[in-house]
């Protein structure tokens, strides 16, 4: 189980770099473009056979979809800093974390798993578990911008696409062979760093890069090619069901993230704030053990 509980600690890593981000006045875009470099050429470099990279990657049936993951990536990161510079990083794991919801749903109509009465009410949590943890005291709501609110609702509907569509290439075209699980998700990453790229080539304002923002998307780039290549290598190394799998990892996470938040950046949680983790928590679990 080292390989789950790798990929916990770097989803958790994650979240704590964007929050870190704002304290240390890093561009956040420019160090993401950066850490999508870095994360693509570590799967690059990880393969055995580097002069059958352009070959194995054209001819690969997983190219589309891996490129199609790409844009959301980049894309949702960038929704994903915002969200825990201005909401924090619990908000933003949390809210990245109940999207389990999707491949539960996903499992459902596709490969014809049960959905009881026990795993609806952990759905059913997951919403509220989510409301509750975003939402501000009244003293709060006056100098709160409500269309932020729009942030985790957007990370929560994009990271369950991406959830259940990396688990559908995991089980379709990732099993056999290691080179494909690392060129995937290198693919990927890579796919993210051309797109950023020609954001900065088009934007002045983003052309202006600085050792700090190579530096944090170094650091970030190798946390996030792990966050994603250790979560495929549990399914293929030990055959557990994504219903097991990604509760343990999600609430490994939501748990780890909360406490780092309220240890480094003593973020302020109310009651409320607290009821909605503690739920959010419960209905993971819930939708675990319901299978």
């Amino acid at each position: 189980m080292i390989f789950l509980l790798l990929s916990i600690v770097c989803s958790s890593a994650i979240f704590l770099l964007f929050k870190s981000f704002e304290k240390f006045k890093v561009n956040t875009f420019v160090a993401i473009v950066v850490n999508y470099l870095t994360a693509g050429l570590t799967g690059f470099l990880l393969v055995d056979q580097p002069t059958e990279i352009m070959h194995h990657i054209v001819e690969a049936p997983w190219l589309l979809n891996a490129s199609v993951l790409g844009v959301i990536f980049i894309s949702l990161f960038n929704i994903m800093a915002l969200t825990a510079q201005k909401m924090g990083a619990s908000v933003a794991s949390i809210s990245n974390k109940m999207a389990l919801i999707f491949p539960v749903i996903f499992a459902f109509f596709y490969y014809d798993e049960s959905l009881g009465f026990i795993k609806l009410i952990g759905i059913a949590l997951t919403l509220l578990g989510i409301y509750l943890s975003v939402l501000k005291p009244k003293a709060q709501k006056k100098y709160f911008d409500k269309k932020l609110f729009f942030l985790p609702l957007i990370v929560f509907l994009g990271s369950g696409f991406i959830d259940t569509f990396i688990k559908f290439n995991q089980d379709h075209y990732l099993k056999e062979d290691l080179i494909d699980v690392q060129l995937f998700t290198a693919t990927i990453f890579f796919t993210s760093f051309i797109i950023g790229l020609l954001v900065i080539l088009f934007k002045s304002n983003y052309r202006k890069i600085s050792l700090r923002e190579v530096f944090s998307g170094i650091l970030l780039g190798i946390i996030n090619f792990g966050s994603i290549y250790f979560l495929i290598e549990t399914f293929n190394r030990f055959g557990l069901d994504s219903s097991v799998v990604f509760p343990i990892n999600n609430v490994g996470v939501v748990v780890l993230t909360t406490a780092a938040s309220l240890l480094i950046f003593k973020e302020r949680f109310s009651v409320v704030n607290k009821i909605g983790v503690s739920i959010s928590v419960m209905a993971i679990l819930i939708i675990s053990f319901s299978v």
